[in-house]
């Protein structure tokens, strides 16, 4: 588990919120974010619609759902658009913080199937945003990632061990 590997790196003072996107039905993401939670030192759970970014807090888009930022920076969860291959989607999620952020976020695209976050990446690196991906060696599917890296998006690629040690130092 990509995220696992990440996540229970950091420390529990961890100084930045996290929006975390994984491809799964709607039936099990409540229960993988509780699992994360007892692993990780920083706090991790299912987003609700009206939350807001808190250091050390670590929101997972419910799946089946869209999880979007409003130019205040406010969560919204929204139904899954059936024109969409992902529910959530990564492009939809960086494409709403590049609005409300700007240059203020750092992206990571770990393992996974097709191209979903090449498009988001553009938008949040338009807006001058920080986008790491995860090295072809460390992934289980090497797709997203390498859809971000071939399409020149990349600030950085790197082993999975070292996303979560080089996070952890940010703090």
């Amino acid at each position: 588990m990509a995220l696992q590997r990440v996540l229970t790196q950091l420390p529990a003072d961890f100084p930045a919120p996290l929006l975390l996107i994984q491809h799964m039905p709607g039936t099990f993401t409540k229960a993988f974010a509780e699992r994360l939670d007892r692993l990780c030192r920083i706090t991790v759970r299912e987003a609700e619609d009206g939350d807001t970014l808190r250091p050390g807090l670590a929101l997972l888009a419910p799946g089946g759902k869209q999880m979007m930022l409003d130019s205040r920076g406010v969560i919204r969860i929204l139904p899954g658009d059936e024109r969409l291959n992902y529910k959530p989607s990564v492009d939809v999620t960086f494409g709403s913080a590049a609005k409300a952020l700007q240059n203020q976020v750092l992206a990571i695209v770990l393992t996974g199937m097709g191209a979903d976050g090449r498009e988001g990446a553009r938008m949040l690196k338009q807006a001058g945003s920080t986008i790491w991906a995860q090295d072809e060696a460390s992934c289980v599917i090497y797709g997203m990632p390498m859809a971000v890296a071939k399409a020149g998006l990349a600030d950085g690629i790197y082993d999975l061990d070292e996303i979560g040690r080089y996070l952890a130092e940010l703090g």
